[in-house]
């Protein structure tokens, strides 16, 4: 009988003994390339905020501490603001005809308090689309968030004592950097704090109707070829996650009434989408685009929707006060947030948990499996494209329809906050080679066509590398703590 038993525990943990297998091989065969910079690397040496916000995190986590401030440093002051630096934008909008344009006064005075798509090395920064991206701004509110209410717990590092390593090394650089005072945490903190304050100001202004969502142009995300516009539900789950770390960190700062306020604005939003974005008949969290690009019937003559796989940042998002950090016992915060934090649950009892946000995610969740999969490749989208621009892309290429890494990172992250084991398993899988020695090649590449197996845009692309890093260090972790049991 107690050998029974025994069998069929072993048999309950084999698939996430196969994942840390796995896992523990693709972090040690990725870890080099995570150091070398906040650009996205290959073709792209820019700093573009969207995909820093995942790399910073990263390195973080790897405790490149002094790093990771510098670089968040360095991003906040370029914040935009009048007469700040050159700006161009509009290159993704076709109202623009997707041609550039310079930004005057006006318009800096107009995107006052938004970060840019993209950082120059050349002394001027661009917004791509018509007006700056909310997922880019959120997303480095919520990192520069989460890792300065770390830093500040943890003890300090005496810079002097730092290895002077080789002087093209990121080591070298971080450790000249620390010596002129640009990573001292506290200095960070009251650079930065007053920064994303203005950003999620800035951000306010972009619910246009006053129903707790942001609407944005077509262009204006991550897809920025898709020509997607309206109400996104990924754009609400990077707003939604930098407005929780934004609330845990100035509750930490001892600002309670700034951390109420900014945690209302999360709930207000987290409501929004559950009541306006849950699409009934489909049984999944489902975009309001106002353009019509999917193909698929339509709720009426002037609302489109399309199932993309970036929903799942929503459910990121709406539960990220109760991941488990990677590699800290956090504690602390989950005591500090059940101080400042006003959710419509009882303070002990996690929003995963709750019966309808629990049934919505995982019928999500299975729609895409379901819908967006395509013999077990997760893709970005449920189908082909009917439009794209600037440039016109065909099926299984860039943003119509292929498999990103990335992304699969995040559902990955998703899925784990709601222990389908065996959906990541097959996630990390198409993430590997078929030769064990080199698990984890696809995720090298920006983007993979489906059909040929075949990788496209940069190379090595860091983004999609950190961001699955970040998913499966989750994960672990989890498994470690022996929540999935």
């Amino acid at each position: 009988m107690n050998e029974s038993k025994t069998n069929l525990h072993s048999s309950a943990e084999q698939p996430w003994q196969d994942f840390i297998n796995n896992a523990v091989m693709f972090a040690g065969q990725t870890s080099q390339h995570v150091l070398q910079g906040v650009n996205p690397g290959g073709v792209y040496q820019a700093i573009w905020c969207r995909d820093a916000s995942y790399i910073l995190l990263d390195w973080y986590l790897c405790r490149n501490n002094q790093g990771a401030l510098q670089q968040i440093h360095q991003i906040w002051d370029h914040q935009i603001s009048p007469d700040r630096e050159k700006l161009v934008y509009g290159r993704g909008s076709p109202e623009f005809k997707f041609s550039a344009k310079a930004g005057g006064t006006d318009v800096q005075k107009e995107f006052e308090g938004a970060l840019p798509t993209t950082i120059y090395q050349v002394g001027f920064s661009e917004v791509y689309g018509k007006n700056p991206d909310i997922d880019s701004i959120s997303l480095m509110i919520g990192t520069s968030s989460y890792i300065l209410a770390r830093v500040h717990t943890e003890k300090e590092v005496d810079s002097s004592t730092s290895t002077m390593a080789s002087e093209h090394s990121s080591d070298y650089v971080t450790s000249l950097l620390s010596k002129v005072g640009m990573t001292n945490a506290s200095d960070v903190t009251e650079f930065v704090v007053p920064r994303m304050l203005k950003a999620v100001e800035y951000l306010e202004n972009r619910d246009i109707d006053n129903d707790g969502l942001l609407e944005q142009g077509p262009n204006e995300d991550w897809m920025d070829t898709a020509l997607r516009s309206g109400k996104i539900v990924y754009s609400q789950g990077c707003w939604i996650y930098g407005l929780t770390h934004l609330a845990v960190l100035l509750s930490k700062l001892g600002r309670s009434a700034d951390a109420t306020r900014i945690t209302r604005l999360a709930d207000r939003a987290i409501d929004a989408v559950n009541q306006k974005l849950w699409s009934e008949e489909e049984g999944t969290y489902m975009d309001i685009q106002t353009i019509d690009n999917t193909g698929s019937n339509t709720a009426d003559d002037k609302i489109y929707r399309l199932l993309t796989q970036d929903v799942t940042y929503y459910l990121v998002g709406a539960t990220a006060n109760t991941v488990n950090d990677s590699f800290k016992d956090l504690t602390h915060e989950q005591n500090d947030l059940q101080q400042h934090q006003e959710r419509q649950y009882e303070k002990n009892e996690t929003l995963e948990k709750i019966p309808e946000f629990r049934q919505r995610s995982i019928s999500t969740l299975d729609a895409i499996k379901k819908r967006v999969w395509k013999d077990n490749w997760p893709l970005v989208t449920e189908g082909e494209l009917r439009e794209t621009g600037p440039w016109p892309l065909k099926p299984y290429q860039y943003h119509n329809h292929t498999f990103w890494p990335w992304t699969t990172g995040i559902e990955m992250l998703a899925r784990s906050r709601f222990n389908q084991v065996e959906e990541c398993n097959i996630l990390l899988s198409k993430l590997s080679s078929k030769d064990k020695k080199t698990v984890g090649i696809h995720t090298f590449f920006e983007w993979l066509n489906p059909i040929t197996d075949e990788g496209g845009g940069a190379y090595p692309f860091r983004t999609g590398i950190s961001t699955v890093r970040l998913a499966i260090a989750d994960m672990a972790q989890k498994i470690k703590a022996k929540h999935f049991v």
